[in-house]
């Protein structure tokens, strides 16, 4: 390839050569990590554009990345920063819409060569161009997914997916934000061909080529109809090549309302009303698909706009950054590389396991995780029967994934026999680290710890305590290596939640913290580094926020009114329900660690004894708060309120009443753990409280939604609060600050 040397790079990120007159445009961003399009990016690109389709020889465009794993990753989210009004976004929208028109109609031929993760802006970008082929390499992954930042794909996504392959499918795409691979994007033709990563640019070139720009399509209505037609014109590829039942269902209105009414339907269920991104993407699609492409880009720039504006937007954009910004590890090089090299590359390379203590929930889930991952594991019980039920637990998750056809059968055996069942400690020999996941006792976890530095005698390992509320410098303190004792809290399920909290100790080196980290990350994990404390940070502030919904069911409020509110709010579940999930007897026991540091901060109402005395454990026994039929909640035990002093009589409470109570308690004391140091930062808060406690992403966390209201009025709120129930509401110092 001959070095294009008339046509520049302002950014630095473009870069450009020739092949048999065609121009290779490489999107090359080495100061990060993952190419994304800036605003500067973009004019270069725009203006790289007038050079390279005035050159008389040209014969074709290739763009394409050679970063490895990474086409681009969409628009970079700073742009955000800069759309303050829908009119902002609605111009940026035409701005991306424009450029992607100028590969669609280009004098020559345009292809996108994907290799990687290519996501939002930029797929829209390759939709816009005349021809799309992509590696098989595994990184390479497809999708569109701006409704997770509250917004829709303003670049021609909404208008050019469904007019490529169809209605149903590219909803499908756009309102969940789903990725595929290669092979899928193949099979719903969203890409002409899946080649060899080696084979790419060579087969991207020839493309080019091969065929003729394509004809300009300027006022021309783009509708059903058109993709209607064009499916007829795959006749000559074969019949079984024609999808009848979706022409039948997408080329008419009746068929097209349908689709819409049950897209509407999903909706309002997975949504609950509370983000908008999804409906006005519905909107977006199904009102321009029966207009000119030109008419339905331009209501896709004003519906981009008015998201792009809106609240629910800033919280997720802001969400979507602390998830970036989380990513790194905090520890310092030397520690990072004395880790990588003691831990995880003998995990990695599958030399080593990890070692689990504990079989049960917990324990087979983070088992079932890091098999899912490529790294083998060591369960192990006291109890066969122990074991046993953890490996089934393990096996039913690759059972479930061959079931939805994610994997294959082979593929799920090969997973799951990366856990090994053991009942003797000397089979963690070997391992450079120790998941423990046994019951939340001290004692309980010092006989684990012993029995695992008399096992592995001369072996240095390190020793990560799941626990959610047991101070980590009280379990290594029976240690005989404290300094490599480190937190490592999981959330149940494990395979499903997002979250792991990193709790050090004063003792704790950079090593142990760093190693965990990584392996948290290789897990799939956002992570929270926290410092060592009575509940960490997210125990801590849930338990204030149950401690607080017990106290007004104890005054007279019905189970139902309280958890009606908090659902209301956008919490996934409310406090009620979840004590069920959790278990009544594992969240009395966690109050009754917490009561002790905490004192007449943390108000528990000693009722809540006498219907533990009742052996009601929830979900788990289907005995709780909740009544149960097989296994699934129904409605209130009612025989609950014996135990309380105002008995079956229950009182209307108002429900926005409820709610402050339990949610100003909540980001009250979540403000406390950061005046103390316990979280590093507002940003980590609203991470842990998000993706570990289910606080409704659309407010954007603790933090973000108490500035978003104004620290003042959270202040003097919780003042009134006080004055009313007392000095647990006294505002914590940073919503002074």
């Amino acid at each position: 390839m001959n070095a294009i040397e008339n046509i520049k790079s302002t950014t630095g990120t473009l870069r450009f050569s020739w092949e048999n007159d065609v121009c290779i445009i490489d999107f090359h961003d080495e100061s990060k990590s993952m190419n994304s399009f800036s605003q500067e990016i973009l004019k270069d690109l725009d203006a790289a554009l007038d050079a390279i389709f005035a050159r008389p020889s040209l014969a074709g465009v290739v763009f394409t990345s050679t970063k490895p794993g990474v086409f681009a990753a969409g628009v970079d989210v700073g742009i955000f920063d800069t759309l303050r009004t829908k009119e902002d976004g609605a111009d940026a929208a035409r701005s991306l819409q424009r450029l992607g028109a100028r590969f669609a109609a280009a004098p020559v031929p345009t292809v996108a060569a994907i290799n990687g993760t290519c996501l939002g802006g930029a797929l829209e970008l390759s939709l816009a161009m005349q021809h799309r082929v992509c590696s098989t390499h595994p990184s390479t992954q497809l999708g569109l997914p701006e409704v997770q930042l509250g917004i829709l794909p303003g670049g021609g996504g909404t208008q050019r997916l469904p007019r490529l392959i169809g209605i149903a499918p590219a909803l499908d795409l756009i309102l969940t934000g789903k990725k595929v691979d290669a092979r899928k994007a193949l099979k719903l033709g969203i890409v002409e061909e899946a080649v060899p990563e080696n084979q790419l640019i060579a087969r991207a070139v020839k493309i080019a080529k091969a065929t003729k720009p394509a004809a300009k399509k300027s006022g021309v209505k783009m509708s059903l109809v058109g993709h209607s037609m064009h499916m007829f014109s795959s006749f000559e590829k074969g019949l079984a090549d024609v999808d009848i039942t979706k022409f039948a269902l997408e080329s008419n209105m009746i068929g097209r309302s349908l689709i819409e009414k049950k897209s509407l339907e999903q909706i309002e269920k997975s949504t609950k009303g509370f983000y908008p991104a999804p409906k006005k993407a519905l909107e977006a699609v199904m009102r321009g698909i029966s207009k000119s492409l030109e008419e339905g880009l331009e209501i896709e720039a004003k519906l981009f706009g008015e998201l792009v504006a809106s609240p629910e937007s800033r919280a997720l954009v802001h969400i979507f950054r602390i998830m970036t910004s989380a990513k790194k590890n905090p520890y310092g090089k030397e520690a990072q590389g004395q880790a990588r090299k003691l831990v995880m590359e003998p995990l990695l390379s599958g030399r080593s396991p990890v070692g689990i203590l504990g079989a049960g929930l917990m324990g087979s889930g983070i088992a079932t995780v890091l098999a899912d991952k490529g790294m083998r594991s060591v369960l192990l019980d006291r109890e066969p029967s122990g074991v046993q039920r953890g490996l089934k637990g393990v096996s039913s998750y690759f059972e479930d994934k061959v079931r939805k056809r994610r994997l294959k059968r082979f593929e799920a055996l090969a997973a799951a026999s990366r856990v090994m069942p053991a009942l003797e400690y000397k089979s963690l020999r070997g391992t450079p680290i120790v998941i423990e996941a046994v019951f939340e006792d001290v004692k309980v976890k010092h006989d684990v710890l012993r029995q695992c530095e008399e096992s592995l005698a001369g072996e240095p390992f390190i020793f990560a305590t799941n626990t959610s509320s047991l101070p980590i410098a009280d379990i290594a303190a029976g240690a005989k290596a404290p300094w490599n004792v480190v937190g490592m809290h999981f959330f149940s399920p494990v395979p499903k939640m997002p979250l792991v909290e990193i709790i050090t100790t004063e003792k704790t080196t950079d090593i142990a913290a760093s190693a965990v980290f990584e392996l948290a990350s290789k897990m799939g994990k956002n992570i929270v580094v926290v410092k060592d404390g009575p509940g960490f940070y997210t125990t801590r502030i849930l338990a204030f926020l149950i401690g607080e919904a017990m106290s007004i069911l104890a005054e007279g409020a019905s189970i139902e009114d309280i958890d009606g509110a908090l659902e209301k709010f956008g919490m996934p579940v409310g406090p009620i329900t979840l004590l069920d999930e959790v278990g009544i007897d594992v969240g009395n026991h966690i109050i009754s660690v917490l009561s002790k540091p905490f004192g007449e901060r943390l108000v528990i109402p000693k009722e809540l004894e006498a219907i533990v005395g009742e052996d009601r454990r929830g979900r788990k026994n289907s005995f709780g708060f909740y009544t149960y039929l097989e296994g699934k909640k129904d409605k209130p035990d009612k025989t609950i309120y014996r135990h309380l002093k105002h008995g079956q009589e229950r009182k209307p409470f108002d429900r926005q009443e409820i709610v402050d109570r339990c949610v100003f308690a909540f980001m009250n004391e979540a403000a406390r753990c950061l005046d103390e140091g316990i979280i590093r930062s507002a940003d980590d808060g609203d991470l842990g409280a998000v993706f570990g406690l289910g606080f409704p992403p659309f407010l954007g966390g603790p933090f973000f939604y108490g500035n978003t209201l104004g620290r003042a009025h959270v202040k003097d709120r919780l003042e009134t609060l006080a004055k009313k129930y007392g000095p647990r509401f006294a505002p914590a110092a940073w919503w002074s600050k």
